[in-house]
């Protein structure tokens, strides 16, 4: 081989030490690194003969493009960070795999984290995917308060989910918790359950006021239908829940509600385990929860719920998503999605 000048091809290839690089791509198709960029990128700008030859160069380099790099250099990912409060939650953990396969199908990744709740790491992951450049970003908001508040530390291309954004702010799902709570009760109501028990909490958080709204709505258009509500701080869903059946269970009949319409699965689920051997359910003791948690679905007695539709308000939050990183003229806006009542045991003993 001495004597001989090796090609650029076989100088990048020999041995396999390192990839090919943009630059050996336009070294060895005899054109400069911004026309492979550009071939890369726009196509459509680059002559047809050059980009034969840029076509052969990567082959016989066998290049692969960094995909993270280019879309970097055009100062955007096809990355998108999505931050939900509680993946111990399903109705977030079902949000997130809508989201999911929207990217997928939409040629993007989704990268999910959990601010567990937590303002300071909702502010710290921001600015990891705002360092990161990711292309958008879908939030479910730290303590979605009936005042809505900006996240801090959100910037660029954003849909809020959960919670109904201003739309000079940009476009955001929800789901109708007014509605979820009149469902709730209207089904105690026709159930023949006359003193309705509401568990929520805490009451600053919109949803949560959403849906007492709605109960109070039902119990409004029924006569000789009582009301009473209970706020709870919902910092450990089993232990509120145990201390209120307690309290039930010391309770004459007299002087106990009939029903409890709960705003979590997990509390209802909580009340339901600590009234037994004390009260029957649901003979005695009506309950409903709300989210149609998978633990609430399989548990000894099966707990009626308001579900929500979570997968579909992923899908739909990266369409609106979609939307922001088009470009294009488009109309933010709020879209509300209907929860559906589930009827199980604990409510209904046909159910």
């Amino acid at each position: 081989m001495t004597g001989t000048a090796d090609s650029p091809a076989k100088r990048v290839r020999r041995g396999g030490a390192r990839r090919s690089t943009l630059s050996d791509v336009a070294r060895v198709a005899g054109v400069s690194v911004g026309t492979v960029s550009n071939f890369l990128n726009h196509r459509d700008k680059v002559a047809p003969a050059t980009q034969e030859a840029i076509e052969q160069a990567i082959v016989l380099l066998d290049f692969v493009p960094n995909g993270q790099a280019r879309s970097l250099a055009r100062g955007r990912s096809r990355t998108v960070g999505m931050i939900v409060t509680d993946l111990a939650n399903s109705f977030f953990v079902d949000i997130a795999r809508g989201a999911e396969e929207a990217a997928t199908a939409a040629g993007h990744s989704l990268l999910v984290a959990s601010s567990v709740n937590a303002e300071q790491k909702q502010q710290e992951l921001l600015r990891v995917f705002d360092e990161a450049r990711f292309a958008g970003i879908l939030i479910a908001p730290f303590e979605a308060a009936a005042d809505y508040r900006e996240p801090e530390g959100l910037r660029g291309p954003s849909v809020v989910l959960n919670v109904a954004r201003p739309v000079h702010y940009g476009s955001s799902v929800v789901s109708d918790d007014e509605l979820g709570g009149y469902l709730a009760a209207r089904h105690m109501i026709e159930l023949g359950r006359r003193w309705l028990h509401f568990v929520g909490g805490p009451v600053r958080l919109a949803p949560i006021q959403e849906r007492l709204d709605g109960v109070r709505r039902a119990v409004d258009e029924t006569d000789g239908v009582a009301l009473t509500v209970e706020h709870v701080a919902f910092e450990d869903h089993l232990a509120e829940g145990a201390a209120i059946g307690r309290r039930l269970r010391e309770l004459g009949p007299l002087v106990r509600p009939d029903a409890v319409v709960s705003t979590s699965d997990l509390v209802a689920l909580s009340i339901i385990h600590t009234v037994q051997g004390a009260l029957r359910v649901p003979e005695d003791l009506a309950v409903i929860g709300y989210d149609n948690n998978a633990a609430a679905r399989d548990a000894a007695i099966p707990v009626s719920t308001v579900a929500q539709a979570g997968m579909e308000m992923g899908a739909v939050a990266f369409e609106l998503l979609l939307e922001e990183l088009s470009g294009d003229p488009h109309q933010r806006r709020m879209v509300s999605l209907e929860p559906h009542l589930v009827v199980r045991a604990s409510s209904s003993p046909a159910g």
